[in-house]
């Protein structure tokens, strides 16, 4: 029979048990804290002007995990290059964006890259990342407009394999005459790619056929949307709104939850200028 030494007797913890306990204890729960911390990317806009807010602070956010609050540690506003890729709707309906299409290449930025995607029924590669505006009109040359606009199906190729060779903040200016064909990809699947290839997506719509779709879509990944016709812009002046928000969104420091879910909604709140109605978008950061 083993013996048993009097510092274990049965029915009794040893000082040294209770040690080792009480460590993993410990460090189950700093564990649990530090996976508590995440971000989340979002950009607030003026809905009406389509205005992008910047200079706001911790205290000006309230964040909510489906009806768990989150607390807000730290704010700061990304800066530094953007791959942008340009999704432009080349359906029967396409043709009016053309005009912005065209504005945004020539308000890119020397340190920015863009690419072309043009999409109807499916998605075709028009000109890969580059910072060079010549490419990017010669690409924009080649456009034909037919068949019907697919965007679930343009815009999860687009996330998935669009940005293979990115290194930089990545977005997608999503162009749309406004209307949307079935595809075989659900919205869900959209935003689970978007999430986990860390993707936002700013939609510019003519048509309001499919505003709330391509609204949420911007919503849920940290993008935002405009109205063209609502804001009564030229191109050049809305092509300036959509880079402005392409630009300037702010990363949150959060805790509140283990691991952040799809149910996020932000409220920003101020409490000078307080008749704009701003508009927050959120995209999680884990």
């Amino acid at each position: 029979m083993r013996s048993m030494s009097r510092h274990a007797q049965p029915g009794r913890r040893s000082p040294v048990w209770i040690s080792v306990r009480l460590g993993l204890a410990i460090a189950i729960a700093s564990g649990a804290l530090h996976a508590q911390e995440a971000g989340i990317q979002v950009t607030v806009i003026n809905e009406k002007t389509g205005e992008t807010r910047t200079g706001l602070e911790a205290e000006n956010f309230s964040i909510k995990d489906g009806s768990t609050p989150l607390r807000v540690h730290a704010v700061r506003e990304l800066r530094g290059p953007v791959d942008i890729l340009m999704l432009v709707d080349t359906s029967i309906v396409g043709e009016p964006v053309r005009p912005l299409a065209e504005a945004l290449i020539e308000e890119l930025r020397e340190d920015e890259m863009m690419a072309i995607v043009g999409y109807d029924e499916g998605a075709e590669l028009l000109q890969d990342f580059t910072s060079g505006k010549q490419s990017l009109r010669k690409a924009m040359d080649t456009v034909e407009y037919g068949n019907v606009p697919r965007v679930h199906d343009a815009l999860f190729a687009s996330i998935d394999s669009g940005f293979e060779l990115s290194t930089n903040r990545r977005a997608i200016v999503l162009l749309s005459g406004g209307a949307v064909a079935g595809s075989r990809t659900p919205e869900s699947e959209v935003l689970e790619r978007s999430r986990a290839r860390r993707v936002s997506i700013y939609s510019v719509f003519v048509r309001t056929d499919a505003r709330s779709l391509l609204r949420r879509f911007a919503a849920r990944t940290g993008g935002a949307s405009f109205a063209a016709r609502q804001l009564k812009l030229d191109p050049r002046e809305l092509a300036d709104l959509v880079l402005e928000a392409v630009r300037n969104p702010y990363e949150l420091s959060v805790s509140g939850v283990y691991s952040l879910g799809d149910r996020i909604a932000v409220t920003v709140s101020e409490t000078e200028r307080s008749k704009a109605k701003l508009t927050a978008s959120a995209l999680p950061l884990e």
